[in-house]
């Protein structure tokens, strides 16, 4: 996608000035009396759709889903599933796990750029 920025080439310090205006994501909820989030979408919340919604006013907006197994595991995968840019804060990655430490290393990954990580307990997995 263009202008997005595959997790490998992000430098940590790529999102510290979008982050001066809020020290989590739960601040959003202190300031304003309506939040507009934007729930992770499979297929549609990529960057580029989070860019869309963004521009539009939304406040917080999730990933797709991640599987986080493939995502440890494998580059392509991250590069794949996974792209954001300085403009697309805060963000918050879904992640479905197997066990707690595929959860643990995927959230370990994108740590640095995101805002928070959510396990999805709500789509039936294997």
């Amino acid at each position: 996608m263009a202008g997005s920025i595959p997790v490998d080439e992000m430098p940590s310090d790529l999102f510290a000035e979008n982050r001066s205006h809020f020290s989590s994501p739960m601040d959003l909820f202190d300031d304003r009396k309506l939040v507009k989030i934007c729930a992770p979408m499979v297929r549609y919340s990529k960057h580029a759709f989070r860019k869309l919604v963004r521009k539009y006013d939304c406040d917080l907006a999730f990933t797709p889903m991640i599987i986080s197994d493939s995502f440890v595991r494998s580059i392509k995968a991250r590069d794949t599933e996974f792209t954001t840019s300085k403009d697309d804060r805060p963000l918050i990655v879904q992640f479905a796990a197997k066990n707690s430490d595929e959860f643990a290393s995927a959230a370990e990954i994108v740590a640095p750029f995101s805002d928070g990580v959510d396990l999805n307990c709500g789509c039936p997995q294997r």
